[in-house]
């Protein structure tokens, strides 16, 4: 029992505190985010309000928002302190504590027609930091309307299609035109070229074409803003038309890195004033400008200018040279590009590079002439290097040869050359009366045999008393005599000395038979 009632009464308070936390709990808060459609004429500004509103009254946390608008029609000036970016996008941030919360932007409008601006992204939160469940967005529509003076010119000048071609032939007056294409075009590329520049152009209908037929409109809206004509080209997509791989294929666009736009300009043309020197460079013409021809400058070196100069008043009064570009249709204010180069300066600067190039080639020629100097004197000192070499070579060679000659200082005192040293010294003739003086010095007894003497065995022939040095050197013709009378003695000996008679006890003979 007790039991029970504790778990009833602990039942009870659980549910007590849920009650108590959702009392406090408040519920995600939804907003909506409007703005203002204004309208203005070219050249205005204009003032667009931003409001982000709590659609149940819940206070708003921060909020940011994020839009966009078309920078070709509209350039932003300035705004609330909470606004920040532009070249067509635009950042806005709200601070906690309001249920709405209230922004101004500033645009000058530079181009007729109908400029919107968008929200692209959103983030918010209510003032418990949780994140509003719903957000309802709008946009603007800015309707800028043409001077007074605007052109009501609506028409083209040109258009062209491709693949494909237009029937009947392009006119301005025409507005309705078919056009035949194959089964794989898918897209229809429209160049359309208005008749007044300060008129727009808009395609509808030119991508995405499906088999069959379809209709593409090309919407011009001229300067004033209001004037609108449409041309209507009928594609008909079926087999056997021309397909866009047989025509032209146009460049891939470059990379946007970011966007500029100039501001619309208005001014009148003046007479120029006396005390005003035109500048140089410039020549007078006569230029049309709509139906009214005034005086204007041009390139002097054009034949064909791309822009003409002007002598105007802007709208604070100020005065002042314009140039205008006939290409780009835009106007801004003259500034000197650059004087003319005088001829002359220019005939100097001419003969100054020719100069510079003749003293390359000086320089050049200069190098190469020391370079070959330099090796011709290398070549001269090897060869008397070479030169020297060979003359201490032959002195050297002269000494020696000097030195080998007879009573010379290297021979060593009482040498008797040989034969053959004289033969190489071309001294035979000398060699030969040495021999016959050597012959006739030796006694004639010299080459008789001596008698045989008793002791014969033990007999040796006397020597000869040591000669001097110069005589034990004899040339070999000497020798071979003395060799011979030696033989000859040796032979006589051998004839006087008694033979030897054999030994009868030597042999001993035996009879078998007996």
């Amino acid at each position: 029992m007790n039991r029970q009632k504790r778990q009833f009464i602990g039942r009870l308070l659980l549910a007590a505190l849920l009650t108590m936390v959702m009392a406090f709990q408040s519920f995600a808060a939804s907003a909506r985010i409007a703005f203002s459609d204004p309208s203005a004429q070219v050249g205005q500004e204009v003032s667009v309000t931003m409001k982000f509103t709590s659609t149940d009254g819940q206070l708003l946390g921060d909020t940011k928002v994020t839009l966009d608008y078309d920078a070709g029609m509209l350039e932003y000036i300035g705004g609330s302190d909470n606004v920040s970016g532009g070249t067509g996008k635009l950042v806005i941030r709200g601070a906690s504590g309001k249920t709405e919360v209230v922004t101004e932007m500033k645009f000058k409008t530079l181009r007729s027609g109908t400029a919107s601006i968008t929200v692209s992204d959103w983030e918010g939160y209510d003032n418990n930091g949780q994140v509003l469940s719903e957000v309802k967005t709008g946009s603007s529509a800015i309707t800028i309307q043409g001077l007074e003076t605007s052109s009501e010119d609506a028409t083209l000048q040109s258009l062209q299609i491709s693949p494909g071609t237009l029937d009947p032939a392009f006119t301005p007056s025409t507005e309705n035109y078919t056009a035949t294409v194959g089964l794989e075009t898918e897209n229809l590329a429209v160049s359309a070229v208005p008749n007044n520049e300060g008129a727009t152009v808009a395609l509808e209908g030119d991508s995405g074409l499906q088999a069959g037929e379809n209709t593409v409109v090309c919407r011009v809206t001229a300067a004033d803003g209001t004037t609108v004509k449409a041309y209507t080209i009928v594609v008909n997509k079926v087999e056997g038309g021309e397909n866009s791989g047989e025509a032209s294929v146009p460049e891939a666009a470059p990379e946007v890195l970011a966007e500029l736009s100039s501001q619309a300009k208005k001014v009148q043309i003046v007479s120029l004033p006396a005390d005003i020197a035109v500048p140089k460079g410039l020549k007078e013409s006569e230029i049309t400008i709509g139906s009214a021809k005034v005086t204007g400058w041009v390139p002097e070196a054009e034949t064909d200018p791309e822009y003409c100069v002007f002598y105007c008043v802007n709208d604070n009064g100020e005065q002042s040279f314009y140039r205008y570009d006939r290409k780009e249709k835009t106007l801004q204010r003259y500034f000197d590009d650059g004087a003319k180069v005088d001829p002359e300066l220019l005939e100097v600067g001419e003969k100054y590079n020719e100069l510079v190039d003749d003293y390359n080639l000086l320089k050049w020629g200069a190098i190469g002439g020391g370079g070959a100097m330099l090796v011709l004197i290398l070549i001269l000192l090897i060869l008397l290097v070479s030169s020297r070499r060979s003359r201490s070579f032959g002195e050297s060679a002269l000494r020696r040869e000097n030195a080998r000659e007879p009573g010379s200082a290297s021979r060593a005192p009482g040498r008797r050359m040989t034969r053959e040293e004289r033969y190489m010294r071309g001294e035979e003739e000398e060699f030969e009366e040495e021999d016959e003086d050597f012959n006739e010095e030796i006694p004639v007894e010299a080459y008789q045999p001596e008698p045989a003497r008793e002791d014969s065995k033990n007999y040796r022939p006397e020597r000869p008393e040591r000669e001097p040095e110069q005589k034990r050197k004899a040339p070999v013709v000497d020798m071979e005599k003395t060799l011979a009378a030696s033989l000859a003695r040796e032979a006589a000996t051998t004839e006087e000395k008694p033979s030897k008679e054999p030994d009868a006890d030597d042999f001993e003979f035996f009879d078998l038979d007996e």
